[in-house]
C-alpha cells in the first residue's frame, strides 16, 4: 500500500513540476519547495521498503504529515503566483499593438493579394527599410489591423505599383486635403474604407527600468523579471499625397475588412495594409 502511495506520490510531484516549469516562469523557491518534496517522498520510500528500519505506524504519520506539508506549500505557491501574475500584468498592459522590424507581421493575407504582391521569403534589392504594426484589439468602432510599410528606390515601389494597377478593383488618388479623386480624371470619390495614417518604425531599443535591487526574499518568492522595456522610436506618416489601391473591401463602413496598397506619390513607400 505505502509502496504504491509513495510511488504515485513521486510521479505526481515530478508530473506537477515539469507543467509547472513549462508553464510558469517561476520563481528559485518553486525550485526547492519541488525538490525538497520530491526527494523526501524517494527518502521515505528507500527507507521503508528497503531497509525496514521505521515503524508502520511511524511511517504512516510522515506520509501524512508530507502530503499536508507538500499541499500547504504548493497552494501558497499558487496563491503568490496568482497574485504576482495579476499585479505585473496590471503593471504591463498598455495595448494590444506592437511595431516591429519583422515586415513579416504586417503583411497581408497572400490569398486576398494577386501574384507579385503575395508575402515573399524575402524582400527584393532596393528596399533600405521595412517595418510593421500590428493590432488585435477590436472594440466599439475599433478594428484589428496590421501593415507593413517598405522604403526604398522608386524604380523597386513602381514595380508594386504596376501589379497593383493591373489587379486592384479601384483605385484613387488620396489628395493633400485628404480628399479621395479619381486617379485620372481628378474627380472626387465617394467613401472607401483607408488608413488616415500610419508609422514608419526607425528603431527598436531596450532601455533599463532601473528598477531598485531586490531582497533575498523577493528573490525567492518572484520569476525572474525583465529588467529593460522596448523604446520603440517611429514617424508618424499621414496618408494624404498617396495612391490607394484597393483589392478586398466588404463595404462594411463600421468594422471594415479591407485589403489595400498605398503608394506615396513620390513613389518612395509602398504601405500593404489589412483590417480585420
Amino acid at each position: 500500500m505505502f509502496q504504491g502511495f509513495y510511488g504515485l506520490l513521486t510521479v505526481m510531484l515530478c508530473v506537477l513540476f515539469a507543467i509547472v516549469v513549462v508553464l510558469f516562469n517561476i520563481a528559485p523557491i518553486t525550485y526547492i519547495v519541488f525538490s525538497i518534496a520530491i526527494a523526501t517522498s524517494v527518502f521515505l520510500q528507500y527507507r521503508r521498503f528497503k531497509k525496514q528500519s521505521i515503524s508502520e505506524k511511524t511511517h504512516s504519520r510522515l506520509s501524512c504529515g508530507l502530503f499536508i506539508v507538500i499541499t500547504l506549500s504548493i497552494s501558497w505557491l499558487m496563491a503568490d503566483w496568482v497574485m504576482y501574475d495579476i499585479n505585473t500584468s496590471l503593471d504591463q498592459f498598455d495595448s494590444f499593438e506592437y511595431s516591429t522590424k519583422d515586415w513579416n507581421q504586417g503583411w497581408p493575407n497572400s490569398e486576398e493579394l494577386p501574384e507579385g504582391l503575395k508575402r515573399p521569403e524575402k524582400l527584393p534589392e532596393g528596399i533600405y527599410n521595412a517595418s510593421a504594426f500590428r493590432s488585435s484589439l477590436a472594440w466599439a468602432n475599433a478594428y484589428p489591423e496590421r501593415y507593413t510599410v517598405l522604403e526604398g528606390d522608386p524604380k523597386v515601389i513602381a514595380q508594386y505599383e504596376a501589379i497593383a494597377k493591373q489587379n486592384a478593383a479601384y483605385t484613387v488618388q488620396i489628395d493633400a486635403d485628404g480628399v479621395l479623386r479619381d486617379l485620372d480624371t481628378g474627380a472626387k470619390k465617394g467613401f472607401i474604407s483607408h488608413p488616415n495614417s500610419y508609422n514608419i518604425v526607425e528603431r527598436i531599443e531596450e532601455e533599463s527600468l532601473n528598477l531598485p535591487q531586490r531582497t533575498f526574499m523577493e528573490w525567492l518568492r518572484f520569476a525572474p523579471r525583465k529588467e529593460t522595456k522596448t523604446v520603440v522610436t517611429d514617424t508618424y506618416n499621414s496618408t494624404r499625397n498617396h495612391r490607394l489601391y484597393v483589392f478586398v473591401d466588404d463595404g462594411n463602413t463600421k468594422r471594415p475588412h479591407f485589403v489595400e496598397l498605398l503608394i506615396s506619390n513620390d513613389r518612395t513607400r509602398a504601405v500593404f495594409y489589412q483590417s480585420k
